[in-house]
């Protein structure tokens, strides 16, 4: 099975605003937005599970841990249904970047299933044809990259109905396979900070949901990659 471009999306750039909270707040929070908030009309809930990709000195990680002003992620990503856990037939291939605080992002369908890449070692050498795609469609990334450990986490999305912002919480961040070539050791156990965001033109709570710091949510910077990488590693954060 081979990685063919099918779409390719050029996102434009808008302000991903983040609120840091423990991840055993999580199921309050949700109860809380759903009596406030909408689902998302398109994808309300799911499961995400993504492959993230580096060089062999981990030059992205880098980027994020100094906090450079171009950071650049590369990741493999299919969903699953949040009930049933079972992968969908769709995994799509990205290429982000921030730069300064924006961000923008290249997006590309592939013809890997969901289901077959959930079976698959990080070790299989196929997995490393992500790269030759991504330069193909014009990313400017390096040649040379491999898959470092799969994040898996649960999505659930909403719409505040008053200011049409859009919202979102991951939460029970795990790792649960690591390509042993890059880091030869585990951690099953999820991260112990959840995710909440805020999505759209605006860096600013909508004024009915200033109530989540009250319940923990605390705005700051926080990376999925070096969060589990420092979890995998057991360095304190």
């Amino acid at each position: 099975m081979s990685l063919t471009s099918k779409t390719q999306q050029h996102h434009a750039s808008e302000h991903e605003t983040k609120f840091v909270f423990r991840n055993v707040a999580s199921r309050l929070l949700i109860q809380w937005l759903r009596a406030r908030c909408q689902p998302d009309p398109e994808f309300p809930e799911g499961i995400i599970s993504s492959i993230y990709y580096d060089t062999r000195d981990w030059r992205f990680l880098r980027e994020k841990i100094n906090s450079d002003y171009l950071k650049t992620k590369v990741r493999l990503r299919w969903y699953a249904d949040i009930d049933t856990e079972e992968p969908g037939d769709e995994s799509f291939l990205e290429a982000k970047y921030k730069i300064g605080g924006r961000r923008q992002k290249i997006r590309i369908r592939t013809d890997y299933s969901g289901k077959w890449l959930s079976g698959l070692s990080l070790e299989d050498e196929r997995l490393r044809e992500v790269s030759g795609l991504l330069l193909s469609k014009g990313a400017i990334i390096p040649s040379q990259l491999h898959p470092a450990f799969l994040i898996q986490y649960k999505r659930l999305r909403f719409v505040e109905p008053v200011t049409g912002a859009r919202l979102s919480i991951d939460c029970d961040i795990c790792t649960p396979k690591i390509n042993m070539r890059m880091i030869p050791r585990t951690n099953h156990f999820p991260l112990r900070e959840a995710v909440f965001e805020l999505k759209g033109r605006t860096m600013e709570l909508p004024n009915v949901l200033h109530q989540l710091t009250a319940l923990g949510c605390r705005k700051g910077s926080f990376s999925k990659y070096s969060a589990c990488y420092q979890n995998i590693m057991r360095i304190a954060f």
